[in-house]
Formats: C-alpha cells, structure tokens, sequence
C-alpha cells in the first residue's frame, strides 16, 4: 500500500509526460462504488481480478502484485489517485473527508 500522501500535480509530474500532461478525470469514490462506474473502468478492471471495492484501500491492493504493470494508485489529499500506466491515464477518487481515509 502507498503510505506517502502526495499531491496530485506532483505525482503528475513524476509519472507523465512533462511534454503533455495528461487531462485527470474525477469521480467520487462513493458514488462510483454504488454504481460500479467510473471513467476508467477501473472498478470493473478490479473485479475481473477478483478484488471488490469497498472502501478506498481496496484500490491499492495491486500496487504490491509484480504481475501488475498497468494500474497504480496514490493516496493525494483529495482522495487517491489511479493511473493506468501504458495510456497515461489518470482518475482522482475523491473521497469526502479525505484526510481522515489516507493511513
């Protein structure tokens, strides 16, 4: 699990093509998980692994899987942000109260 709490226009900097940042959609983490939906897809991609998200920290359990070369999250202060790596692809999870979820 990602421990750091960074923000998300550094991880951006960090991870993207300084060249041309990527456009980071933004969904509520709530929300998507009652509805199973998200832009990404990445809850749908989750299940088909066999992981069912129910709160925030189940995003980040394929960041620790060698296999995984696709999807990584980060904890940022609004929440946690999913990038899937080959497209450049970047979804922010706001997460109300957002402090009080990141470890």
């Amino acid at each position: 699990m990602q421990e750091n709490v960074e923000t998300l226009e550094a991880l951006l900097l960090r991870y993207s093509d300084i060249e041309k940042l990527p456009e980071v959609q933004r969904v509520k983490f709530a929300e998507a998980v009652r509805t199973g939906e998200d832009p990404l897809q990445i809850l749908k991609y989750l299940a088909t692994v066999g992981i069912e998200v129910k709160a925030p920290v189940d995003l980040f359990r394929l960041n620790d899987d060698p296999n995984e070369e696709e999807l990584v999250c980060f904890w940022i202060p609004e929440g946690v942000a999913a990038a899937i790596s080959s497209d450049d692809l970047w979804l922010v999870f706001e997460i109300d109260d957002a402090g009080s979820a990141a470890p």
